[in-house]
C-alpha cells in the first residue's frame, strides 16, 4: 500500500515581501523559524550526502538497541506498548546521527510534535504541515505521526513477510524504525522546500542515500488483509452477529478496525442502491459467515 503524506493548511495570504521579524521566544543557540542561511545550508547538504552502508547499519542498529533501553513502554522487539515520547525520541535519534541535531533544530524555532494514532488504518504514518498565521510563507508547524494500529498488527497473528520502504524487516521494533525513516524524510523536505511527495526523484533520492530505502510504500498487516485471512471475512460478504442479545444479518460495507456492517432497515439511511440500512460497527471477532 502507498505510504501518503498529509498536509492540511489555512488558507494562504498573499506574501508582502518584507523581512519577518525575529520571533519572540526563540531559545539562544537555535535559529529563528525559518531562517534562510541554516535551510540553505541545508539543503546543500541533504542534496548530496551519501553515506556508506556499514556505517548507516550500524547508526540503526544503535537506535534500536537504545530504544530498547531507554523506553518505558518499549520492552522487546515485537512490544505490547509504545508511547508518543518514544516516536519522539527515536526521531531525535536519527537526527542526532545523521544530521548532527540540526533538523530537529530548525524544526522545533516553528514547533514540531510527535503522535501516536490508532485510527490510522492504511499508512504506516503522515506528516501534517499546518500554517497557522494563514500564510504559506509563514511559521508551520509540523505534526510527525505513525500507526499505533498498524504496528500492532504486524508480527501479531499474521504470519508472512514485513517489507517497509524496501526494506524486510524482522520485528515490530525495525518496522517502527522505517516508518519513523520515512516520515522523517518528509520532515526534512517539507522544513528545507515547504514541499514534497514520496513518489518523486528527490524524495526517494533522499530515502535511500540516507537510509538505504528502496522503494516508498509498506506492507503492513493491514486489518483488511487480517479479516480475510484470520477469520475468512470481506468487503461484500453476508455475515451474522448478536446485537444486543438479537440476531443481526447483514452485509460487510468496509473493514477498518472494526467492520461496518448493513443491516437492512426500512427506517435506516438510503444507500445508493435505493435500499435502507442501518449501520453496525462489530468486531471481527464477533462476525459469522453466512
Amino acid at each position: 500500500m502507498t505510504h501518503r503524506q498529509t498536509r492540511t493548511r489555512n488558507r494562504p495570504r498573499p506574501s508582502t515581501g518584507q523581512p519577518r521579524a525575529a520571533s519572540a521566544g526563540v531559545l539562544p543557540g537555535r535559529p529563528s523559524p525559518r531562517d534562510p542561511a541554516v535551510l540553505s545550508r541545508l539543503a546543500g547538504e541533504v542534496a548530496i550526502r551519501t553515506f556508506p552502508a556499514r556505517q548507516r547499519d550500524q547508526w540503526r542498529r544503535q537506535i534500536y538497541e537504545q530504544m530498547l533501553v531507554t523506553s518505558r513502554c518499549i520492552n522487546g522487539p515485537n512490544f505490547q506498548k509504545v508511547a508518543a515520547d518514544d516516536v519522539a525520541r527515536m526521531i531525535r535519534m536519527y537526527d542526532d546521527r545523521f544530521f548532527e541535531g540540526r533538523i530537529l533544530s530548525a524544526a522545533s524555532a516553528e514547533g514540531i510534535s510527535f503522535h501516536l494514532s490508532s485510527r490510522m488504518t492504511s499508512v504506516g504514518g503522515k506528516l501534517v504541515t499546518q500554517y497557522p498565521e494563514g500564510s504559506y510563507d509563514g511559521r508551520r508547524q509540523f505534526e510527525l505521526v505513525l500507526s499505533s494500529t498498524l504496528l500492532f498488527q504486524t508480527f501479531e497473528d499474521v504470519s508472512r513477510p514485513i517489507e517497509v520502504a524496501g526494506c524486510l524487516c524482522h520485528d515490530r521494533l525495525e518496522a517502527m524504525q522505517r516508518i519513523a525513516e520515512h516520515e522523517f524524510v518528509h520532515l526534512i523536505e517539507m522544513l528545507i522546500w515547504n514541499d514534497g511527495n514520496c513518489s518523486e526523484a528527490r524524495y526517494q533520492s533522499i530515502a535511500n542515500r540516507y537510509f538505504g530505502h528502496t522503494d516508498y510504500q509498506h506492507n503492513l498487516i493491514t486489518q483488511r488483509e487480517r479479516a480475510a485471512v484470520r477469520f475468512n471475512i470481506r468487503v461484500g460478504d453476508d455475515v451474522v452477529f448478536f446485537h444486543d442479545g438479537h440476531r443481526m444479518q447483514g452485509r460487510v460495507n468496509r473493514i477498518t478496525r472494526r467492520a461496518t456492517v448493513l443491516v437492512p432497515n426500512p427506517a435506516g439511511q438510503k444507500f445508493s442502491d435505493g435500499k435502507r440500512y442501518s449501520r453496525y460497527y462489530v468486531p471481527l471477532e464477533r462476525l459469522q459467515k453466512r
